[in-house]
């Protein structure tokens, strides 16, 4: 065993566009839809609930977490790491190893070997191995018609949890297929075709027969197979010329519903069958990317049934969704925008404020009065009570659901702002704290008085191109 799964967690974005509508705007049709990011959303905010999921699911505390390693093809900036406002949401220690991994659909799966590396090294006993993207795909391109957005996350460690990694075998080659520079802004492709029968479906191919030997096992070995998904037609003849049936593929099998989620894309259908699966069954996970392709073998164990109720499954996000047209996703991924010069923030993202703040706000930490018992928030602003004006406080950690007390919305809005209407949420939470903050994805017209509220981590604005990440209220999805 090369390491053992004991929580996994998905994320999929409410919005979704149907690829028929992409398709029309450029004189063309298609079927199916791709999952659509919010104006608000980016890859690590879905890494967060992805990965919050995970740990749930695992139950663990964030404390015991070694190690956070992240694959992703769109993380917000080049040079600065994506991991660390992850794990300050998380409240993982600080000694905790933090990892980036690009440059490719299976960056992911890259972060998944070095994790169980790292594991069997002795050098950790926890890591948290996530897949998140929503890459950028230009207007008109046929990589647009497939490109979606998702995030999963996965919990390994040593001990027996609900699956194990038996075996990988990787399969590599010079090979180019899609790439995207330091000055473009949208992923290119050479030759769809080219790319198809000799990027995926020669390397995958490959790896699996290198896995098949290894292990002295065929695909009829395994009672269910995940590939990575880069659209309909490819994984499908994939599997099929090497006996795997469209039922070992169908637990797994979700690009008709979310699309090319990239870095996301093999945890998300591995995700998908653990699901469903059962116990002793096996699972032949696939991956490809940049001329590289790793096959690996999983068996499900019997802890699985157990943790069926701790999981939020990929059917109810699935299920959990909304359209927009054309327009307004063009919008949400700012190829299309207003020309006004945005409003500067009193205090920018990298201030000294807001990072010595940074975590006591992701993770919604407050100060309980000694005196009154009221819980002040943030505690780094709040050394004297503001209801007894005691100055003894004991840390608590604020509920994330509520009830709508009272709200208000703006309708006009500055440039720089994202989402429009805002409305400005003040919300009871189950714990009897009160708290405010923005509301996301709401209508104004839905906002009424003691409707349950949740609170979670969206980016709020961005200056100079750094993104500042804080909660916000939503609707709950489950």
């Amino acid at each position: 065993m090369l390491g053992a799964i004991s929580g996994y967690g998905v994320y999929i974005p409410r919005y979704r566009i149907k690829r028929d509508d992409i398709a029309k705007a450029w004189a063309g049709s298609a079927k199916g839809e791709n999952c659509v990011p919010h104006v608000n959303e980016d890859a690590i905010t879905m890494a967060i609930e992805a990965a919050q999921n995970a740990v749930a699911h695992a139950g663990i505390k964030p404390t015991s977490i070694d190690a956070i390693y992240l694959g992703t093809e769109s993380a917000p900036n080049v040079e600065q790491s994506a991991v660390g406002i992850i794990g300050a949401t998380l409240g993982t220690r600080h000694d905790v190893d933090m990892v980036d991994f690009g440059a490719s659909p299976r960056a992911s799966i890259a972060a998944l070997k070095a994790c169980m590396d790292a594991i069997a090294s002795g050098r950790i006993k926890t890591g948290l191995v996530i897949g998140s993207d929503c890459r950028p795909a230009s207007p008109g391109s046929d990589l647009e018609l497939s490109f979606g957005a998702a995030a999963a996350a996965l919990v390994v460690g040593k001990e027996e949890g609900i699956a194990q990694i038996e075996e990988i075998a990787t399969y590599s080659t010079e090979f180019r297929d899609s790439w995207r520079s330091n000055k473009e802004s949208y992923v290119k492709i050479f030759e769809p075709r080219y790319t198809r029968e000799y990027g995926y479906s020669h390397h995958v191919t490959e790896a699996a027969k290198l896995l098949f030997s290894k292990m002295g096992v065929s695909a009829g070995s395994f009672q269910h197979a995940a590939l990575q998904q880069p659209d309909d037609r490819t994984p499908r003849t994939v599997a099929r010329s090497l006996g795997i049936s469209p039922r070992q593929m169908e637990a797994g099998f979700n690009f008709p519903l979310v699309g090319d989620v990239g870095a996301g894309s093999l945890l998300l259908s591995l995700a998908a069958v653990l699901d469903k699966a059962k116990p002793g069954e096996k699972i032949l996970g696939l991956s490809y990317g940049s001329g590289a392709s790793d096959a690996m073998v999983l068996t499900v164990d019997a802890e699985i049934e157990r943790r069926r109720g701790r999981s939020k499954l990929i059917d109810q996000y699935c299920a959990s969704k909304a359209y927009v047209d054309y327009t307004t996703y063009l919008k949400t991924r700012g190829i299309i925008k207003e020309d006004a010069v945005p409003s500067r923030m009193g205090l920018p993202p990298m201030s000294p404020l807001v990072t010595r703040e940074l975590r006591e706000l992701l993770q919604l930490i407050g100060a309980r009065c000694q005196g009154c018992g009221y819980i002040n928030f943030p505690p780094s602003e709040r050394k004297i009570c503001i209801r007894c004006g005691d100055t003894k406080f004991e840390q608590v950690f604020l509920g994330r659901r509520g009830k709508i007390h009272t709200y208000c919305i703006s309708y006009y809005l500055p440039a720089g702002f994202d989402e429009s209407p805002l409305p400005l949420i003040v919300a009871d939470l189950d714990d009897g704290s009160r708290h405010r903050a923005l509301g996301t994805e709401m209508k104004p017209e839905d906002i009424i008085i003691d409707k349950t509220v949740e609170l979670v981590v969206r980016r709020l604005a961005v200056e100079d191109n750094i993104p500042l990440y804080a909660n916000v209220f939503r609707f709950p999805r489950l």
